[in-house]
């Protein structure tokens, strides 16, 4: 499933790296909004504290003075100062008293925090029932709440001026002695930058700390897998047995030294499975030249030419099986050719055959004999079956393709893959009039494969087989 979401990288090291990195932005986020939540909260607290404690206080002066708390005119007297002057101030909480409560529709009650604001004025011995405190809009306050709260706020002579306004207030309502409530008001500090920015610090120091640690220890890992993996795709294509140097982690270094161990093992079977082959080749080869050189004293030439048709029938088997077992270690080496004139030259020996050069050359790194057994197969296959042989060429981003339609009547689309399998044949009967042994696709697959590419079969929309051959170029 994750390997169709487009940005989903193709290796492990970048697989680790994006889960790991995309897991801390998940755990940031989830923080992130616990962090707000918990600065709001707390703000919230700490306003209603104070909110409880300013009332609290001006109940117990009022009591002290021995004035009724429930006269509103009384809630706000100032003590004359030393110079006879009577200076008023807006205080930092704004506190009205009447008939009821003030009650706003679109308001968030604090049920836990009224209920620890009446246990305190319990425990003040402040009598006060049915406190309700609740969280609201500042639009929404009335205007003898709303309006000294924040003619406060913005004469605040050390606030930073570029500190936006609350939008929150808290709303503490309560029930005196007699019967009048008291309403105040407090403003919730608004959120504070500073929070914001200590978040994405610590954000980015996380993914320091963490992203730069993993990312060495994923390419320690990934680097010598990469080797590992190049490695594997070369056994049994070469001679070398050179042993990989085991890197990395513990786990790492003992997949690569099993692996030294298993690669020369396989060595040693593909030596003895070529010594074994050689010798099976040798000892069938000697009698069957010698029983074709008795042949040729028979008399009658219908009988000699049958027996000679199936001793070379028996070479010709023996040569193809000799030659798909050996194409998994072949002793050719790479030669730098160019694809356009090799093909023109296994082109020539077949008609009809439709090819024409490309206009830019196509030169590759291949071993010629084995890609000329290949071509001879797929053209000859497509005359056989097909009439004709159509050859194109092409070249992209190191993969050279070739392609080889005929006009014949197409493959059963259930049985193209069942065609690669050795002895296999298009047409049943088992004649060399008609066919070959059934090793040639198995035998081109074979080489195209041991060149990094592959061969296909397609039947074509316009009537006919197409075979695509391709290998790295």
């Amino acid at each position: 499933m994750l390997r169709g979401f487009r940005f989903w990288p193709r290796s492990l090291y970048g697989q680790i790296l994006l889960v790991t990195a995309s897991a801390l932005l998940i755990a940031q986020s989830i923080n992130a909004t616990l962090l707000v939540f918990g600065v709001r909260n707390r703000a919230v607290s700490e306003t209603a504290a104070m909110v409880v404690s300013r009332v609290a206080n001006q109940i117990e002066r009022l009591e002290a003075e021995g004035t009724p708390v429930g006269e509103p005119d009384r809630w706000f007297k100032r003590q004359e100062s030393r110079s006879g002057e009577r200076r008023r101030r807006s205080p930092p909480v704004a506190i009205t008293v009447g008939t009821g409560p003030i009650l706003i529709e679109r308001s968030d009650v604090q049920e836990e925090i009224s209920e620890r604001a009446q246990e305190f004025f319990r425990q003040g011995e402040i009598n006060v029932s049915a406190v309700r405190i609740s969280t609201v809009s500042v639009k929404l306050l009335p205007a003898a709440l709303r309006e000294a709260q924040l003619r406060r706020w913005n004469g605040g002579r050390m606030r930073d001026p570029n500190l936006r306004a609350p939008n929150r207030a808290v709303l503490l309502s309560a029930q005196l002695p007699d019967g009048t409530w008291v309403n105040a008001a407090g403003l919730v500090r608004p959120d504070e930058g500073a929070s914001i920015f200590a978040l994405l610090l610590q954000t980015f120091t996380l993914f320091i700390a963490v992203m730069i640690p993993l990312a060495l220890v994923a390419r320690r890992i990934a680097d010598p897998l990469n080797k590992l993996t190049q490695r594997v795709q070369r056994v049994g294509l070469t001679d070398e047995v050179d042993v990989l140097q085991p890197a990395g982690p513990d786990d790492v270094k003992q997949l690569i030294e099993a692996f030294n161990a298993m690669h020369a093992r396989v060595s040693a079977l593909l030596g003895e499975k070529d010594v074994m082959l050689g010798a099976i080749g040798h000892d069938l080869k000697t009698p069957l030249a010698a029983l074709r050189v008795r042949i040729e004293s028979v008399e009658d030439d219908h009988e000699r030419e049958k027996m000679a048709a199936t001793v070379d029938e028996m070479v010709t088997i023996l040569d193809d099986i000799l030659t798909l077992a050996r194409l998994g270690k072949s002793g050719e080496a790479l030669q730098t050719v160019d694809i356009g004139a090799l093909i023109e030259s296994v082109a020539g020996e077949f008609e009809p055959v439709e090819f024409e050069m490309p206009d830019t050359r196509v030169i590759a790194s291949i071993r010629p004999v084995l890609l000329r057994r290949a071509l001879r197969n797929l053209i000859g296959n497509a005359i056989l079956y097909g009439r004709v042989a159509a050859i194109q060429i092409d070249s992209r981003a190191n993969l050279v393709t070739i392609n080889i339609d005929d006009r014949g009547p197409g493959i059963d689309p259930t049985q193209i893959e069942s065609m690669f399998e050795p002895f296999t044949r298009a047409e049943k009967s088992r004649s060399r009039s008609t066919g070959g042994s059934g090793l040639g696709l198995t035998i081109s697959r074979a080489i195209a494969r041991a060149h990094g590419g592959d061969l296909t079969l397609s039947n074509r929309e316009e009537g006919g087989l197409r075979a695509t051959f391709s290998f790295q170029g």
